[in-house]
């Protein structure tokens, strides 16, 4: 038996009993078992499957696993934008008119979420957690959260799992007593406005590989969402990039997303990118400033792809304009030239802090 500090989630579908005894079972299991296996999908490294229970996916994470805050709360959102998206597509894709396949929209997805101490515990084949923690994130799963707040589909953080994460989201304060717990104060954040925010506002800037000018591939021993808040979180960026010497970002929504901007102090020069595309953990894009010459910048983008050994990254730029659209391939070629050698070092020295981390 070992002891843990870290996150425990608990992915809850409601409506799920109502749903599963007033409909024709034959449709209504497969439908169950579609929307369980979304959930499950979105659980990987570095959160680790706990269990399925009924209708609610469990997972947990050891302190560690999750340098970032932001990190765990997207995992949160992909779970839901998963649940959201093949609910969407079961809707769409039947014309079955019994009772189950038409009541697939009464379902909805509530996501509780800890930040606590556990005993992580190996019983023959069977691999269990426990403790007073535990027994809490369980507790938040029987609240009054939607009758309270109007939100139905929402992530229910507790305070302790907020100041751990370190988030400045948009979080609706709530609390209620539990036996042997007492008053116990939360968060909502509301995962369907969340989703719809970000279906309205999408926009892709993605850069495919013969769109560019130069495209570096890369394969790192982690797992997609490690290698994802390696890349984009300021913190862990400054301790492997070469020659840098202070990494700021911008986060206008709160969060490092769409629109926020980073500044890399280097050696060399300062540079400065805006994100202009955010698809966790898939890719995400950016437009840098060409340090020599005012008003050119160049689109980036960094598009991951798990394996079963870790994650391939593929890195490309693409051509260099001003803001009058003229191309400028003294920018591309410098650029290129730069980073054929700083590429290399830099995701050598990002491999191997991950790992020591660990």
């Amino acid at each position: 038996m070992s002891t843990h500090t870290g996150y425990l989630l608990i992915a809850d579908i409601s409506g799920y009993t109502q749903f599963l005894t007033s409909t024709e079972q034959d449709h209504a299991n497969p439908i169950l078992r579609s929307l369980l296996g979304s959930l499950v999908e979105q659980v990987g490294e570095p959160l680790h499957f706990w269990k399925l229970d009924g209708d609610a996916v469990l997972a947990y994470s050891t302190q560690q696993d999750f340098p970032s805050g932001e990190t765990f709360l997207t995992i949160c959102e992909n779970i839901y934008n998963a649940f959201a998206t093949r609910r969407q597509n079961i809707i769409a894709n039947t014309t079955c008119p019994c009772q189950a396949c038409a009541n697939v929209e009464m379902l909805d997805l509530k996501i509780m979420a800890h930040h606590g101490g556990f005993d992580e515990m190996q019983i023959g084949p069977v691999k269990d957690i426990s403790g007073a923690d535990v027994i809490l994130v369980h507790r938040m799963a029987k609240t009054d959260v939607s009758k309270t707040t109007g939100v139905r589909s929402y992530a229910l953080f507790s305070d302790a799992a907020v100041e751990a994460m370190g988030i400045e989201a948009a979080l609706v304060p709530f609390s209620q007593p539990f036996e042997h717990f007492g008053e116990v104060s939360m968060q909502v954040y509301d995962l369907a406005k969340a989703w719809e925010k970000f279906r309205a506002s999408r926009q892709h800037h993605f850069l495919e590989e013969e769109d560019g000018v130069w495209t570096y591939r890369r394969h790192f021993d982690l797992p997609l969402a490690v290698t994802w808040e390696a890349l984009t979180a300021p913190e862990l960026k400054q301790r492997w990039m070469v020659g840098m010497l202070s990494v700021t970002v911008d986060r206008p929504e709160g969060r490092i997303g769409t629109g926020s901007g980073y500044h890399c102090a280097h050696e060399a020069a300062d540079f400065r990118y805006w994100v202009t595309d955010w698809e966790p953990f898939d890719y995400f894009s950016t437009r840098i400033s060409d340090p020599a010459r005012e008003g050119i910048s160049m689109p980036e983008t960094y598009y991951l792809m798990a394996t079963e050994s870790g994650t391939e990254l593929r890195y490309t730029i693409g051509r260099a304009h001003d803001t009058n659209g003229n191309r400028s391939e003294i920018s591309e070629q410098e650029a290129i030239g730069f980073l054929s050698g700083f590429w290399p070092p830099c995701f050598d020295a990002m491999e191997e802090l991950i790992k020591v981390d660990d």
